[in-house]
């Protein structure tokens, strides 16, 4: 038996943690159940190399694709994220450095787990949240320069450099009227292509005007390169505004937004994430194409891009699913929320689904084994099933809180 020197084991265990991919950036502890990052700015510079060595390393693959693989398995699940712990009944509220991962069971409803996650910045209450990408989820805020990824499963947390986006929005500290007026594009993708990549697609204006961009035309992109640690615009963007008000939709290896009407019609702007090139998509469904943009909305379900479009007389909205070949829709579901007959069903957000008056359309999110679609709405703070069958809604989830919810 061979007795290590005290000294000798400490170095070992401090080597050890070092070459952690958990000590890169941010170290975590727990205190009265919260977790605690902590991130020294003065060491974000010489870690670069260590995440660049972390992010491409095969185990660092391999572990957060198994994650993720058993996170499917057995039952699909929906990822509720909110701004604090609503479960917790607090005189005050929590700072919006509290975020929230609820996990649930799409089938049945219940609540699988739950990670209450501390950030060390703040994100001035303009908390945008990408879709899921491996298990893994990038949250910032076009408010500050705060940029993450996480892991909720793992409670795997890193901080990354802010997009240019985000210092001349600082720089030019807009008003709380410019906040409002603003049609700029606030939220990013997290795809993955050979690596990983963070997308941001938004529109030119004076806020974010920049001598340093390649590009002087109506739109900018930057990309996330996770291998230098560093944001980069690319030279190539859209020749048409994006709408404003969206979320990009990734399906098929590629990344997609709407465009503003230009003479009347919308077009789809996709993102190759392979090539790093746009191209506009060939065909799109008339009914698409010449609606107002606030009456459609594009989603993904089963790997697949789909668009819908509520008709503000009947409510009827329809969804269509893209063909991979990029050349043909089929109509895959109708959502008739005027007939149902329990729009409400005491939801506690009092949101009333099929109100006359609200263009926007459900959002759907998953479709369970029972056809049954669980819907979102960007006015509501929870999720309904909507069944097909007896044209009713119910109550899947409900908080004041919520802020986006994804598979």
């Amino acid at each position: 038996m061979v007795i290590e020197n005290k000294k000798d084991t400490k170095k070992k265990k401090k080597k050890k943690r070092e070459a952690s991919d958990c000590s890169i950036i941010s170290a975590k502890r727990r205190r009265g159940g919260n977790l605690l990052a902590i991130s020294s700015e003065s060491t974000i510079p010489t870690l670069s190399k260590q995440w660049r060595s972390t992010i491409e390393s095969q185990s660092f693959e391999e572990r957060h694709l198994r994650i993720a693989e058993q996170f499917r398995v057995g039952h699909p699940r929906v990822m509720v994220i909110t701004e604090k712990d609503p479960l917790k009944l607090m005189p005050l509220a929590r700072p919006d450095t509290d975020i929230g991962f609820r996990s649930f069971c799409l089938e049945s409803g219940s609540l699988l787990s739950f990670t209450l996650l501390n950030f060390p910045q703040s994100f001035a209450h303009y908390i945008y949240v990408s879709g899921c990408c491996d298990g893994l989820f990038c949250i910032h805020s076009p408010k500050s320069e705060a940029v993450y990824v996480v892991n909720p499963a793992t409670q795997w947390l890193r901080q990354l450099p802010p997009a240019r986006f985000q210092i001349l929005m600082h720089k030019f500290n807009p008003t709380f009227r410019d906040w409002i007026d603003m049609e700029s594009v606030f939220h990013l993708a997290f795809v993955k292509a050979t690596n990983y990549k963070l997308v941001w697609l938004y529109n030119s204006d004076k806020y974010n005007a920049d001598a340093s961009s390649p590009n002087e035309g109506v739109t900018k992109c930057e990309v996330f390169d996770f291998r230098a640690n560093a944001w980069r615009y690319l030279a190539c963007t859209p020749s048409y505004r994006i709408y404003h008000d969206q979320i990009p939709a990734c399906a098929n290896g590629s990344v997609y937004w709407f465009t503003e009407p230009y003479n009347d019609k919308i077009e789809v702007v996709a993102f190759d994430i392979h090539t790093e090139s746009f191209r506009l998509l060939p065909k799109i469904k008339p009914a698409i194409a010449g609606s107002d943009p606030r009456h459609i909305d594009k989603c993904t379900l089963d790997n697949g891009l789909c668009m819908s479009k509520r008709e503000p007389d009947t409510l009827v909205q329809e969804i269509w699913r893209l063909k991979s070949s990029e050349d043909l829709w089929e109509k895959i579901y109708t959502i008739d929320l005027l007939s149902c007959s329990s729009s409400r069903t005491q939801f506690r957000d009092e949101f009333d689904w099929s109100r006359k008056d609200l263009v926007d359309p459900s959002t759907p999110v998953a479709v369970c084994k029972n056809k049954k679609i669980l819907l979102s709405h960007r006015y509501s703070r929870g999720l309904v099933k909507y069944d097909p069958l007896t044209r009713s809604l119910t109550s899947f989830y409900q908080h004041p809180l919520s802020k986006r919810k994804v598979l």
